[in-house]
């Protein structure tokens, strides 16, 4: 009887939403509490509160394994990542617990992916330096190798879980908006953090601010990735777990478990949600390289960016501020293609600028920092213009598909509907785990040269500053072509939410009356 009354209970405040849903006519309800929002802040911006931005540097410069033995092993690991995900989408599908569908998996994907991450960090500690200095000592490598799938795996529970959490974090597409506006501008500010302490740090070391009579140059990079890496690793899978014990869903799901084949089918035969898969998939490939490596092996400043981007801190809000009046105007397909595609632009003649100018010195004004800075900056503001349209509108066009399939079939398909687009971006992702190492073979990229002062080859420099900018560019617009046939329009959208809270209004009476029921028949 107790365990009834306390089900009872807890089903009270969501059968109350629901319940009010009947009363609504224009889908612009907020049910979503200032403590509530402030504590999905903290864990939404836990989920980036790493240092994996500077994994390369650590894989190659620090516990130096080998690229041939990379590009072996990103095919086997690429086999296994499209593997899980079926696995992870399908055991995340057919769960139903009184915690919800995906509360009680990224909790477990949390804590688990934080100590798999602390140990991949302590990996040089764990070995000699003898073995850490060769880079085909296969112990070390295979110890590498199983620590990097465990974290692939438990960061798919994690994702996966939450991407289907997101969609039934609140019924009301505007209040989803809100949400994601506040907490997307909390997490850029506060997901930074350990990377601005790790970047300042390096070019404290690098540049000799940073000094010790104790250690080394090399030794205190070293040390400092292996102390940064854990502690932010344990920080996000805490912060996770605490989170875990607040969440609530409140988009019902139906009791019937479905089956794998059946919700794949529905996901590939669902015109929006292929397309944007396609495009996401699309949008996955890449060079290996980012802004970061060429700050770092060109310039020698891995603090470049923050400084570049500090006139861009002015116009952050704007994006964000501004999304649910620009959301009521034009479409999320709209919105998502001129986030991602306007600010990326500019990435062409920013290169053209670095490459074929030069400085009084005869260099390329890319190699120059002082030439580069007024360049990037205005880069940074037009990329943080758009940065709340672009964050706000990924997060948004994938929830409008998870919406599409409860529209079109009557059921929600979030878990497999991730999996699906994870697996499709894979694809490339893998591809690019295999070509990079062989990428900067061709190109003569020294992976010991930075930690030991020494400069990239001309050939590397200008590669390394093509394939950051120029390359991503063209990629990023190649990706936006399938979206012209992205059917979700802004009346189809619209349409769709006032049918959906109609059937999730009727659906919420249903059950209200049916506890009704069974309260007056025990009573």
């Amino acid at each position: 009887m107790t365990d009834r009354k306390t089900f009872l209970n807890e089903e009270e405040e969501l059968r109350f939403v629901n319940g009010q849903l009947h009363t609504l006519v224009d889908v612009d309800r907020r049910v979503l509490n200032r403590r509530q929002t402030l504590a999905y802040m903290l864990f939404d911006g836990s989920r980036d509160f790493n240092i994996d931005g500077h994994k390369d540097l650590f894989l190659e410069g620090i516990l130096q394994v080998s690229y041939g033995l990379q590009a072996r092993y990103n095919v086997f690991a690429g086999v296994w990542d499209i593997a899980d995900d079926f696995i992870v989408g399908a055991l995340v599908e057919k769960t139903r617990t009184r915690w919800g569908k995906f509360i009680p998996w990224f909790a477990v994907g949390g804590i688990a992916l934080g100590l798999a991450s602390m140990l991949y960090w302590l990996l040089p500690v764990l070995f000699s330096p003898e073995h850490v200095n060769n880079f085909e000592y296969l112990p070390k490598f295979f110890t590498f190798a199983a620590l990097d799938m465990l974290i692939e795996f438990f960061g798919n529970v994690r994702n996966v879980s939450i991407e289907g959490y997101l969609s039934t974090v609140t019924p009301y597409p505007s209040d989803r908006r809100r949400l994601l506006s506040i907490s997307s501008y909390f997490h850029i500010i506060y997901s930074r953090l350990p990377d601005l302490v790790v970047e300042f740090m390096l070019d404290g070391i690098k540049h000799g601010l940073v000094k010790s009579a104790k250690y080394s140059t090399d030794q205190m990079i070293n040390r400092l990735l292996i102390i940064m890496g854990p502690v932010t690793a344990i920080l996000s899978g805490a912060v996770c777990l605490w989170y875990a014990g607040l969440a609530r869903e409140r988009v019902h799901q139906k009791i019937e478990r479905p089956r794998l084949r059946d919700s794949m089918r529905t996901v590939f035969t669902n015109r929006p949600v292929l397309i944007y898969m396609i495009s996401n998939a699309l949008g996955s490939f890449g060079t290996g390289m980012s802004n970061n490596d060429y700050y770092r092996q060109v310039l020698n400043w891995t603090t470049f960016d923050f400084f570049s981007g500090i006139p861009s801190f002015f116009f952050q809000p704007l994006g964000f501020a501004y999304y649910n009046r620009l959301a009521a105007r034009f479409s999320t397909r709209s919105l998502y293609m001129v986030g991602q595609v306007f600010a990326k632009t500019y990435y062409i003649p920013l290169f053209l600028y670095g490459m074929f100018f030069h400085d009084k010195k005869g260099a390329y004004f890319f190699q120059n920092p002082i030439a580069m800075l007024p360049a990037a900056a205005l880069y940074e503001i037009l990329y943080a213009s758009f940065w709340g349209v672009r964050n706000v509108s990924i997060d948004e066009i994938r929830n409008e598909c998870n919406d599409y399939l409860e529209w079109k079939c009557g059921y929600r398909n979030e878990a497999t509907l991730a999996a699906a687009g994870a697996f499709l971006c894979k694809i490339p992702g893998r591809v690019n785990g295999v070509l990079t190492p062989l990428y900067k073979k061709w190109i003569g990229f020294d992976p010991t040269a930075y930690k030991e002062g020494r400069p990239q080859t001309l050939r590397a420099q200008k590669w390394i500053f093509a394939m950051s900018t120029l390359i991503p560019a063209f990629l990023v617009i190649s990706s936006m072509v399938p979206m012209f046939w992205f059917n979700i329009d802004k009346p189809t959208r619209d349409k769709m939410y006032r049918e959906l809270n109609e059937r999730r209004a009727a659906a919420a009476e249903r059950v209200k009356q049916e506890a009704d029921a069974v309260t007056a028949t025990e009573g």
